[in-house]
């Protein structure tokens, strides 16, 4: 059975680890599963860490951000889904 994955990437500063906390208790109540890993066609939104969507990373997160934004997948900070979402 498919589930709807919220997927985190990267890696929280110190002032997003609360936000994606809460933001981690908070999914289930909307049906999402918290996932690391990326899942084509199971993934509905995905959360990344500041520096990730800043570009201030490569590699691997990099590369998912852009294969994310490519598929219409919503890629936001923690604060952001939470704003969109609740």
């Amino acid at each position: 059975m498919a589930h709807d994955r919220l997927l985190f990437i990267g890696h929280p500063d110190a002032g997003e680890v609360a936000q994606w906390s809460a933001l981690r208790d908070l999914a289930p109540q909307r049906g999402l599963v918290p996932t690391r890993k990326f899942e084509p066609g199971e993934v509905v939104w995905a959360v990344a860490a500041g520096g990730v969507l800043d570009n201030a990373t490569s590699g691997t997160p990099a590369r998912m951000v852009d294969a994310l934004r490519a598929a219409d997948i919503p890629c936001t900070t923690a604060l952001d889904a939470i704003r969109h979402v609740y």
